[in-house]
């Protein structure tokens, strides 16, 4: 079964009560590196030190060939909603519409056979992602590594500026 779409992205809150929806309604879906006053900000900087930059050079770099702007945006194209027996069911998410996500600065990217893939966003990329990943590979692979729940499976990273606006309308609580 298709669980990756090729028209969507979502972003799932993990704390639903720690009052980020109002603050992504107001302000958009941005990168970490926008709160330097977080602690979660502050945590990761003292504890790994160049941790975003580092990553952007791995994953996104060789295909956005930009500089290293901010920490960047993950969001999934795995409806997770059609995974009844996965952690991410019927937990309060953002569903996007792709036409929201910037190409010239982001980048597809999941791991298989042992090595990373990056990939240029576009709907064929998408849509080649999701015949590959189905629910079966999804569910093998989501969570594998559970200090790092998305490493494997497919995700897209953006470091567009401003972030993604997002409205009312894009939130779904189940």
């Amino acid at each position: 079964m298709q669980v990756c779409s090729p028209d969507f992205v979502y972003h799932t809150f993990l704390n639903p009560n720690d009052g980020q929806k109002e603050s992504i309604l107001k302000n958009g879906l941005r990168p970490l590196s926008d709160f330097p006053e977080s602690e979660r900000w502050k945590q990761i900087e003292t504890h790994m030190p160049g941790f975003f930059e580092k990553l952007y050079d791995d994953v996104a770099k060789p295909i956005i060939q930009k500089p290293y702007a901010n920490s960047g945006i993950f969001v999934s194209p795995i409806d997770f909603q059609l995974l009844p027996n996965s952690m991410m069911h019927n937990k309060a998410r953002i569903r996007i519409p792709i036409s929201r996500i910037d190409p010239e600065h982001t980048v597809l990217t999941y791991i298989l056979d042992d090595e990373r893939v990056r990939l240029p966003l576009t709907r064929e990329n998408l849509t080649a992602t999701a015949k590959l990943w189905d629910d079966v590979l999804v569910t093998e692979w989501f969570a594998k590594d559970e200090s790092r729940m998305f490493l494997y499976v497919p995700q897209i990273a953006t470091y567009q500026p401003q972030g993604i606006p997002i409205q009312e309308d894009d939130i779904e609580t189940f």
